[in-house]
């Protein structure tokens, strides 16, 4: 009796991590982002950056997020490359590092409002790769949220489940009165449609880009970011002398 066995191709065993998010939830709407399932946490101590992880005294308490510039933790070196072309010493090396803190938070890839469409699906799908991935080796991950203009808003809230713990970094978001506009009608939408149990804030929050949060009695977990925190000692030791 023939027994015809199909091996992937070769392409099929790198292209978009494909053989490790075989098992994924990809039922989620049009753009079929891989699901995250829900976690429950408590609110960390803080919120360390990749660049820094290391600096982190008690991992245990504290979430680890990717709120910094790109080349920090992308590239050749970087978690989504490690996680598709590394080898099974280095993948498992980072791994063990992750599972160290009391959550992940999905990378926050560079999205703006002038970057060609297919750049904004590309860098909010990676994330979601990755944060899929890493929750398939037992690490808690929460789904960072990026959202730009209306048309994003479908993506961005693709795979979410209701209630779930939502992250969102606001640096460079309030900067101006468009970007302050276009960050309040995407919080605006994530509250309307998952309503999250949980916001966790990586910046500042202020109260009307949070209103309709507020509003519904959503937790708002807001953490200073590392430019604050330097900007206030250094403002903090002047005053000082």
């Amino acid at each position: 009796m023939n027994i015809r066995v199909n091996y992937p191709r070769k392409s099929d065993k790198v292209i978009f991590l494909f053989h490790k998010l075989d098992k994924a939830n990809f039922n989620t709407g049009f753009y079929q982002v891989p699901a995250i399932e829900k976690i429950t946490i408590e609110k960390p101590d803080e919120l360390i950056l990749w660049s820094r992880r290391n600096k982190c005294l008690n991992k245990k308490k504290c979430g680890l997020v990717f709120y910094e510039f790109d080349n920090l933790f992308d590239g050749c070196t970087g978690i989504y490359m490690t996680l598709k072309y590394g080898s099974s010493k280095e993948i498992a090396r980072l791994i063990s590092e992750l599972k160290q803190f009391m959550f992940v938070v999905c990378p926050d890839y560079s999205v703006y409002g002038n970057f060609p469409n297919y750049k904004q699906i590309d860098a909010l799908s990676r994330s979601r790769e990755v944060g899929y991935i890493l929750s398939t080796y037992g690490i808690p991950v929460v789904v960072n949220y990026r959202a730009t203009y209306k048309w994003t808003y479908e993506l961005a809230l693709s795979g979410m489940k209701k209630h779930q713990i939502v992250a969102i970094g606001t640096l460079g978001a309030l900067q101006d009165k468009e970007s302050r506009r276009l960050l309040k009608d995407s919080v605006d939408a994530l509250v309307q449609t998952i309503e999250p149990c949980v916001i966790i804030v990586y910046g500042k929050a202020p109260e009307y880009i949070f209103r309709e949060a507020l509003r519904k009695n959503i937790g708002i977990w807001q953490f200073d970011s590392m430019i604050s925190k330097a900007f206030d000692r250094s403002r903090s030791d002047g005053n000082e002398g």
